[in-house]
């Protein structure tokens, strides 16, 4: 009797597993998303991330500028003075914008001395953008000398910077070079607002070139007035003065540059 009790006992133990085993099989297969196509659930597949772009490195952007081309001038005035005239042309050799900050040039004598130097000298325009060019320059009167034969060569300093700032550029136009009746020459032309925003502190810089486009020299202007833009104005200078004989003669281009100067806050 106790043979048959526990054989009943074991097969409602057996039944009441596999009952319990096919609850949680069902309770198991209601997960997931239903595919209403079949009455069958399955669980998405996620597909890997795959990026078929390969990211190249990034190249090194460079801040870089150089004096492409050097002027020097020199003569002695009718009073006997021995003056010099130094001009540069500044590229940007790089590939960001730059800012121009201080410029010098020292003329040198023929025994390696420094005869004189001209500092604070304006590049206009000020701000370059790749691949641009800007021009400055000067002249003064040098001491110490009989001859201006013997400046014989001219040293240059530039000191620039990475910007991001954007130059406000105007345009130059209908330029002309005329000889002086007191020596020297003088420079007219008109410049004009191209911009979308008045012009009150125009630069102006005129550099001069001879047939083989060497560059010769610079003059500059700095008008007292206010552009708006779209307008124009004529202007002339003789500023700085190169008295250099048969100067006018060398002279078989010229290309201007304007833009106008605003405060860096």
């Amino acid at each position: 009797m106790k043979s048959i009790m526990a054989s009943k006992k074991l097969c409602i133990l057996l039944a009441t597993i596999i009952l319990l085993v096919a609850i949680s099989a069902c309770s198991g297969g209601e997960q997931g998303t239903a595919d209403t196509s079949n009455g069958r659930t399955n669980e998405p597949v996620e597909q890997p991330n795959v990026n078929n772009e390969v990211e190249e490195p990034t190249k090194e952007e460079k801040m870089s500028a150089e004096i492409t081309q050097m002027a020097l001038q020199a003569w002695k005035s009718s009073i006997d003075t021995i003056w010099a005239h130094g001009a540069i042309e500044i590229t940007n050799t790089g590939d960001v914008p730059i800012e121009i900050g201080d410029i010098s040039i020292s003329f040198v004598g023929d025994d390696n001395s420094i005869l004189g130097t001209v500092s604070m000298i304006l590049a206009i325009p000020e701000i370059l953008l790749p691949g641009e060019t800007a021009y400055a320059g000067d002249s003064t009167i040098i001491e110490g000398i009989d001859d201006p034969s013997e400046i014989v060569d001219m040293e240059t300093s530039i000191d620039f910077d990475e910007t991001d700032e954007q130059p406000q550029l105007l345009d130059v136009q209908d330029l002309k070079i005329i000889p002086s009746d007191f020596g020297g020459a003088k420079v007219t032309g008109r410049v004009v607002n191209i911009s979308q925003e008045n012009a009150d502190d125009i630069r102006i810089i005129i550099a001069l070139f001879d047939e083989n486009d060497k560059l010769l020299g610079i003059y500059e202007e700095l008008p007292d007035v206010t552009l708006a833009p779209g307008k124009k104005m004529g202007f002339e200078t003789s500023y700085p003065g190169i008295e250099v004989e048969g100067f006018v003669d060398k002279v078989k281009k010229m290309v201007g540059k304007a833009y106008n100067w605003s405060w860096d806050f």
